[in-house]
């Protein structure tokens, strides 16, 4: 039990949501409960909750206590610093160095729900739960080694998808003369040959499919350029806001449109973060639309 409770702890910061709203929680989540120091606390926390229970108990049955809290604590360290780690693997980012540092990091390795990481620890335990005892470590053991050959086999994989994704956009934007100041290849669900490619320019940012098997994406590129005239200054106008506050925050790459520029008194300022999807689908916390004043002149984000 205490393990299953440590390797969670980290998501305790869904107290959040009992004080606040979801641009709270998105605020904070995979922040200080997953960063090193939060996590070096949970580590400490778990064992000394069981220890202490463990001698309340004994003392009130008059026995000796029976928990290790050397074992306890070792035990505990290992499975919680597995959970920050396995979030760090997907592209929704952790902030290790909080509350000093609010950086994001990115191990855009796996999809942030992967089915055959799923299948391989599920086959695992249904064979430990079916096997003599002396197999079972053993198990354990083999269903960890492939998971950390899957996660190598993507190493490889994502690092071919940059190559390629980085050839395609100055392909794409060698026309416009645009610059390239950063790029993203990420995995796409239970796919491990196709890739979100994701890069920003001085003047937009794209997205595209990025295939490795050599079969021909779908070729279509999605492009947002950067806020400029009313588009800026509408995000101008709600950057005071809470939701375009945090929204913006946590977006690695943002993207912005005004929904009907040409409209007579108001119109909603669509934001969204690239790496999941575009303005005006709405995706939950991936996008955000706000009422804003209507511009002078009729433009939008550009494609």
């Amino acid at each position: 039990m205490l393990c299953v409770l440590a390797a969670n702890s980290p998501d305790s910061d869904i107290i959040v949501l009992l004080f606040g709203d979801r641009w709270d929680f998105l605020q904070h989540h995979r922040g200080i409960t997953h960063s090193l120091v939060g996590t070096a606390f949970l580590a400490l926390l778990a064992p000394l909750i069981f220890y202490g229970i463990d001698r309340l108990w004994a003392r009130l049955r008059h026995r000796a206590p029976k928990t290790n809290f050397r074992g306890l604590l070792i035990a505990s360290c290992l499975v919680t610093a597995t959970h920050p780690l396995l979030d760090w693997t997907n592209n929704y980012g952790i902030r290790f160095f909080v509350p000093w540092n609010p950086h994001w990091s990115y191990g855009d390795l796996v999809f942030i729900v992967d089915p055959f990481i799923w299948l391989v620890f599920i086959v695992g335990l249904l064979l430990i739960w079916w096997t003599r005892s002396e197999w079972r470590s053993r198990i354990a053991f083999v269903s960890f080694a492939v998971l950390v050959a899957y996660w190598g086999a993507l190493g490889l994989a994502h690092a071919r998808a940059l190559a390629q994704g980085r050839e395609a956009a100055q392909q794409i934007v060698a026309p416009n003369g645009e610059s390239i100041s950063r790029l993203a290849a990420m995995p796409t669900l239970a796919n491990p040959l196709h890739w979100d490619c994701v890069f920003e320019t001085d003047k937009a940012t794209y997205r595209f499919l990025v295939a490795l098997n050599g079969q021909t994406p779908n070729g279509r590129v999605v492009r947002y350029a950067k806020p400029i005239g009313p588009l800026a200054s509408a995000l101008q106008e709600v950057s005071g806001q809470k939701p375009a506050r945090v929204f913006l925050g946590f977006a690695r790459f943002p993207v912005a449109q005004l929904a009907d520029p040409s409209c007579a008194t108001q119109t909603l300022l669509q934001l969204a973060d690239l790496r999941y999807t575009e303005p005006g689908r709405s995706r939950g916390t991936f996008t955000l639309d706000l009422p804003v004043d209507c511009p002078d002149q009729a433009v939008s984000g550009g494609r």
